[in-house]
């Protein structure tokens, strides 16, 4: 899929119940299914194996918010904020299918930005979250009660509030803290209950936001999204650090077992991932214009999901893409053939082609046809050679004018991928009138050169610009001459359809108003200038 950060999504997207507005999702072990929260503290169950069916969960406790969810303990847990205070709120799925929301232990009137399980000191599992403007951690039992750490510091510095929350399966009572206001990333050992003395200062400018932890057999890797258009790859036993550019500013971060890291980028409509070893993202996928995308997930199938806050809708990403080859930004007249089909590869999203596929082609709207007179075009991808992974339509007949709605889909992975800039133009028909464009009005001394040329635009009879068409400029009054001492000059159209004469009016000697007249043969109406000789 290409980069089309806020143009149509470039894969399925389903809607949730009411256009619930999912903040952040999470994978639920207990039920097999996704959970959403909501930005006004709703819970919701996403069933992926049936994606058109959803629930949402009325709030009984209307007028709270909530950014994050975890799931724990056969439960999925918020911290809910309202005008005076927070609470920890769980829910549990009822026999009914309803959801059971329960108030928990009261906390700090703070949004929580972020969430996820550790271990404390015992090894026992717990929440952990950080709240927004606090320097301490909040951490959460099984009966939902809350306590605090210490504050987080600087060596010889204030307090500094923590953001972006990161706990590595394998080391869960080793937390990853960001603080956005210190330029850093601390670790805080649970079983200390300390933060360390020596935060890992990041390179850049940009502050740090959320937080992730990918591993693998390789290496340890903590991300770190920014304030910028970067993320900040920490080699956690190296101890060394990498920039890795995205098109926009990354914000929630999710890491797979495959060591690939995936990322939000509300400001554009897309999500991007950085795949396993690589140094570069591997190309913004579109999930639509005003969708903000809010939260990503994995089902019991391993197969990836992202929360649109904005359009309030689920949308599936492959981890396949149609790469667009050929066929985009091309332009021809009502009743023309275009001169190139669309073609595009398959491929995995490292851009590895894939040599068995079956892509079909889909016009839709009355602007083209594929030769033959159809709509849909299906062909399979060449097996082998430079071209494997390829498909090709036949070519597009314009049929009306306007922009032409094309995209290719990949039948056997459920990907998608637009066409952009497929444009059927009106048929430029013959002149039929002319438009007047500048030179009028000029003033000049007896004897001496009008400053501009004179200039019009040849146009057909629905208004389009005819070129190469021929026009003819003549002085009316006998009151001026071109410089070549004759009353009238030719001139011929460009593709603008715009004719303008190439040599300058030269006054005559008598004061005054004259006119000269401009016309194209075969046309209906032409143009008139009006051109002033002064005394002096």
């Amino acid at each position: 899929m290409p980069s089309t950060a806020g143009d149509e999504p470039t894969g399925p997207r389903y809607p949730l119940t009411g256009s619930a507005k999912p903040s952040s999702l999470t994978w639920n072990p207990h039920d097999r299914q996704i959970w959403f929260v909501t930005g006004d503290a709703q819970f919701g169950r996403f069933a992926t194996e049936t994606p058109h069916e959803n629930k949402v969960f009325p709030s009984p406790d209307p007028g709270r918010s909530a950014e994050v969810l975890v799931a724990w303990k056969q439960a999925v847990w918020m911290y809910a904020l309202a005008s005076d205070r927070g609470c920890v709120v769980k829910c549990t799925l009822t026999r009914d299918g309803d959801g059971r929301y329960d108030n928990c232990g009261r906390g700090t009137a703070a949004a929580c930005p972020a969430m996820t399980i550790g271990s404390d000191a015992t090894g026992a599992e717990r929440i952990v979250a950080t709240l927004s403007g606090m320097s301490s951690l909040t951490f959460i039992d099984a009966n939902g009660d809350i306590q605090t750490s210490d504050a987080f510091s600087l060596p010889d510095g204030p307090s500094s509030p923590l953001l972006g929350l990161a706990v590595a399966k394998r080391t869960s009572q080793e937390y990853w803290l960001s603080s956005p206001g210190s330029g850093c990333v601390v670790l805080f050992d649970a079983r200390s209950g300390e933060f360390s003395k020596n935060p890992v200062r990041l390179d850049g400018a940009a502050a740090p936001g959320h937080l992730a932890i990918t591993e693998t057999a390789q290496e340890r890797a903590l991300w770190v999204a920014t304030d910028g258009a970067y993320l900040i790859k920490y080699d956690l036993d190296r101890k060394s650090q990498q920039t890795v550019r995205t098109d926009a500013v990354p914000d929630r971060l999710f890491a797979m077992p495959d060591g690939s890291l995936w990322f939000t980028m509300p400001s554009t409509d897309a999500v991007d991932c950085v795949l396993p070893g690589a140094t570069h993202t591997a190309g913004g996928i579109g999930t639509g214009k005003g969708s903000k995308p809010s939260g990503i997930a994995t089902d019991t199938n391993s197969q990836l999901w992202v929360g649109l806050e904005g359009t309030g809708e689920m949308f599936h990403i492959s981890k396949f893409r149609l790469t667009p080859k050929a066929g985009q930004g091309q332009e021809t007249e009502a009743g023309s053939s275009f001169t190139y089909p669309l073609r595009v590869r398959a491929g995995k999203l490292d851009g590895t082609p894939v040599g068995k596929a079956t892509i079909k082609f889909v016009l839709k709207g009355d602007q083209a046809r594929f030769a033959g007179g159809g709509t849909v075009d299906i062909k399979p991808v060449q097996e082998a050679g430079d071209d494997m992974g390829v498909a090709e339509s036949a070519l597009l007949r314009a049929e009306k004018p306007g922009q032409v709605d094309a995209s290719a889909e990949w039948l056997e992975e459920d990907v998608f991928t637009p066409f952009e800039g497929i444009v059927v133009k009106e048929a430029i028909g013959a002149p039929d009138h002319l438009g007047y464009r500048s030179g009028a009005g000029q003033h000049a001394a007896a004897g001496e050169k009008f400053a501009a040329p004179l200039s019009v635009v040849v146009q057909d009879a629905h208004g389009a610009p005819v070129g190469e068409a021929k026009v003819f400029f003549r002085v009316m009054d006998d009151a001026a001459s071109f410089e070549n001492g004759s009353d009238t000059a030719e001139a011929t159209s460009g593709a603008d359809g715009v004719a303008a004469t190439s040599q300058c009016l030269i006054a005559g000697s008598t004061a005054g108003r004259f006119r000269v007249q401009a016309w194209a043969a075969g046309a209906e109406a032409g143009v008139v200038f009006g051109e002033y000789i002064t005394d002096h």
